[in-house]
């Protein structure tokens, strides 16, 4: 029970930003440049589907890696690790991330080899030993993910000031000093820039300001989606190892830390949907075993019904029993207890569900919550 339990996000996503997420879903925005000072200067928007929640994740020096880390990642903590992290950087000044290009279709994967780990050891045997660009690229050159990395390209920079666009279409190094900005078209196959509207934007800023922490939040602002798909922007200054987050949840509020106060705290994980925790001293959520309450069947008739999340697509709410049965569009089922009027947990793990009314949509939502943290939110679409 307890291993089936600790599958239900891993069932419940069905597709990634890295391995074939369609173009239209996630738009992100890439930038690296050097700045008069010679310091080295990354950032990123990253865009994605409403009611998902994105984190933080640290990664500690292991005995078998040479550096620790940090990566982004989607919907739960759990997939900061493999193949589906949507980015990083790690303490030599190594970092990257992704955009969504369209399907490079004359692309063979078993035209490389087999990395011998496996995909999902990919991203995390970069960052966990690498330092360099040219590294990275030397990596492809030899090894490719045998399941997709065709419809991504990889934006990759280090302190050196190299940076890079690895896809499926080729590979651009970028030296010299020159920068490099990279958003939703296919670079290497040499698609127009003037297909995505944030190049521009990005190119033109870089040019009239130089690199610095100023130009790169301007930047991180003026291309953000103004419908709110832009979920968070990291900025990092590779030559320092300062970081700075922030995010649709708190626009106004920038997070500057650093990757070795991240790295001193352990493998910790933290919510964008709240980054002043980053800055707190206690980072460790505490759970206490909730005690089951009986609901009249009123009570549960408010939250049966059809929900849906653009991410995890339907999720369906049945009663059951004393409480209810929550059914994914794969199939899952997750039978909760209730806790409280709106809340309900799962017996054998740390898995919260908690029901509120969106006054906005004017819709009762499902909240997913896991170890604490918010994971997703779905709305209700009918009885």
């Amino acid at each position: 029970m307890k291993n089936q339990t600790i599958s239900i996000l891993k069932t419940i996503v069905f597709f990634t930003i890295l391995f074939g997420v369609p173009i239209s879903a996630i738009p992100c925005t890439i930038v690296s440049a050097i700045a008069r000072n010679g310091h080295v200067w990354n950032a990123n928007n990253e865009d994605g589907p409403f009611g998902i929640a994105n984190f933080i994740n640290v990664y500690p020096k292991s005995k078998d890696e040479k550096y620790g880390y940090y990566t982004l990642s989607y919907l739960s903590p759990k997939y900061g690790q493999g193949g589906q992290m949507q980015g990083g950087m790690n303490e030599a000044g190594l970092t990257f991330d992704f955009n969504a290009i369209p399907n490079v279709e004359n692309f063979d994967p078993t035209s490389k080899k087999v990395f011998p780990k496996g995909d999902n050891a990919i991203l995390p045997f970069i960052l966990g030993n690498f330092s360099t660009v040219t590294q990275v690229i030397e990596f492809f050159d030899t090894y490719w993910f045998q399941n997709g990395f065709t419809s991504a390209q990889m934006h990759v920079a280090d302190k050196q000031g190299h940076f890079a666009i690895i896809s499926a279409s080729g590979i651009k190094l970028v030296t010299n000093g020159n920068h490099l900005v990279s958003t939703n078209f296919d670079v290497c196959s040499k698609e127009k820039s003037t297909s995505c509207w944030r190049y521009p934007i990005a190119t033109s800023k870089l040019s009239e300001l130089g690199a610095s922490l100023s130009t790169m939040t301007l930047i991180c602002k003026e291309t953000a989606q103004k419908n709110g798909a832009t979920m968070y922007s990291n900025i990092q200054n590779l030559t320092t190892r300062e970081i700075w987050f922030f995010s649709k949840h708190d626009p106004d509020t920038i997070i500057k830390t650093n990757i070795y106060d991240l790295l001193s705290r352990g493998n910790v994980s933290y919510s964008f949907s709240n980054l002043k925790s980053i800055q707190a001293k206690d980072k460790k959520h505490i759970s206490s075993k909730p005690i089951e309450i009986p609901l009249d069947d009123t009570v549960l008739d408010n939250y049966t019904g059809n929900y849906q999340n653009g991410f995890i697509g339907k999720v369906m709410v049945e009663k059951d029993g004393k409480g209810i049965k929550i059914i994914f569009s794969d199939g899952m089922k997750l039978t909760v207890n209730p806790s409280a009027s709106d809340t309900f947990f799962f017996p054998f793990e740390d898995i919260v569900v908690r029901f509120s009314f969106d006054k906005e949509r004017e819709k009762m939502s499902i909240n997913f919550f896991e170890n604490g943290l918010w994971s997703f939110t779905a709305w209700k679409t009918s009885l």
